[in-house]
């Protein structure tokens, strides 16, 4: 693969305000206290990043301008917020607010979600992705905002999978978080993304953040378990099936809740040591920015002894966690 780092200045804003590892977790099933608990715990442990997703739960900007309040270093980002949320100026409001409050710490992540959550959920209608996309980029760039902000714009980071909306991503954001993707991915995701922004005349190089679902268990039946209950919702969902085709998986391994072949492509297991070592593929394979989805024997996220022992690890200190990783022990 062509090695495309020498035409660019600089990486992106991205890349230098989220680091090199973060946690991204569903953290619905917190309570509020539990959840500042959590992300002061992950800030502790060293880690660069805290993601919130947006679902149908917990509305994530207003949850980080409060974890904002409580920690001082880490970078915090809203991976995903959906275009049909929000229009594009209470969206360019919100990332300038938090970016405020945060001290230049906010990385806004935007995504065209699915159809089942803006038709089922939402009411409203699905439009086709890079075009709709497009347009609310447009929208974003254009609004106006009347408050005090910082100098620079909050970086943004897209949703994307498959070649149109990476290349949208490199050439009208500040890079891409395409999800639920194995290591082999990452490589052609790089290329696209790089050539996309050389064809653009950017100079930063376009940030690539990906997600790795992680077990701390080394029983491979146990781990597979685990795995299997975080990948069978995902399997059900077009954007995510046609991109593992693209990988070369075949109906068979995406038979939900998945084939072991699957699991192990796309969730971590092992020891701390192992997935730290998945880890650093992804970053050699050309990822910027790995965010860690802990995950319990149950395949619920939020998971402390996984987070405990990765963080641990990446100081160079021996793994010590609690077993029942209860919130409350933060």
């Amino acid at each position: 693969m062509t090695d495309f780092r020498s035409p660019f200045a600089a990486d992106s804003p991205a890349s230098r305000r989220l680091g090199r590892i973060g946690v991204w977790s569903n953290v619905d099933h917190l309570t509020g206290p539990q959840l500042m608990a959590f992300a002061g715990r992950v800030e502790r442990l060293g880690f660069d990043a805290l993601w919130l997703q947006e679902g149908a739960g917990r509305e994530p900007f207003a949850a980080l301008g409060a974890i904002a309040m409580r920690t001082d270093r880490i970078a915090l980002g809203v991976g995903i917020a959906s275009i049909y949320a929000r229009d594009a100026m209470a969206a360019h409001a919100a990332a300038l607010t938090l970016a405020e409050l945060s001290g230049g710490r906010f990385v806004l992540g935007l995504g065209v979600s699915h159809p089942f959550r803006v038709e089922g959920q939402r009411g409203q209608t699905y439009l086709s992705p890079v075009p709709t996309m497009s347009a609310y980029l447009d929208a974003y760039a254009r609004a106006p905002y009347q408050a005090p902000r910082r100098q620079e714009e909050p970086p943004v980071v897209l949703a994307a999978l498959r070649r149109r909306m990476l290349e949208l991503a490199a050439g009208r954001a500040d890079g891409a978080f395409p999800y639920f993707v194995p290591v082999d991915y990452v490589a052609r995701a790089r290329e696209v993304i790089d050539r996309a922004a050389i064809g653009a005349g950017r100079t930063a190089r376009p940030t690539l953040v990906v997600s790795l679902p992680a077990v701390l268990e080394t029983d491979p039946d146990a781990a597979r378990s685990a795995g299997r209950r975080y990948t069978a919702p995902y399997l059900g969902m077009p954007n995510y099936r046609n991109n593992l085709v693209e990988c070369g998986f075949d109906e068979g391994d995406l038979v939900a809740p998945g084939s072991d072949r699957l699991v192990d492509a796309l969730v971590a297991w092992g020891d701390a040591k192992s997935i730290r070592a998945r880890i650093d593929a992804l970053h050699a394979a050309g990822a910027d920015h790995v965010a860690l989805i802990p995950l319990g024997p149950d395949g619920r996220h939020a998971n402390l002894p996984v987070i405990d022992a990765i963080g641990d690890a990446a100081q160079g200190r021996p793994t010590a966690w609690a077993a029942s990783g209860t919130i409350s022990l933060a």
